[in-house]
């Protein structure tokens, strides 16, 4: 998997006490806004990333057609989402 860090809309599943959850999040891929429905959740773990507390999400989708694998990463200090690894 490649890291390209690009910003996503996300929307995810909060309940107390549990990490979130992600749905479906819509990107930017060549000029055209592509949404994406979380198929599975592989697994999360708690990470920190330069000392910024960090959930990683391994996924997996079918994207244009084709079953791809890729990383969510949801940054909890700013409550932001991205396409970390695909």
């Amino acid at each position: 998997m490649k890291i390209v860090a690009k910003k996503i809309r996300m929307i995810a599943v909060f309940w107390p006490d549990q990490k979130p959850i992600p749905y479906k999040f819509k990107m930017e891929e060549d000029g055209e806004m592509v949404t994406v429905k979380v198929d599975r959740i592989l697994y999360a773990h708690k990470s920190k990333i330069a000392g910024i507390e960090t959930i990683i999400y391994a996924c997996q989708s079918v994207i244009r057609g084709k079953e791809t694998r890729y990383e969510l990463k949801y940054t909890v200090t700013n409550c932001q989402w991205q396409l970390y690894k695909i």
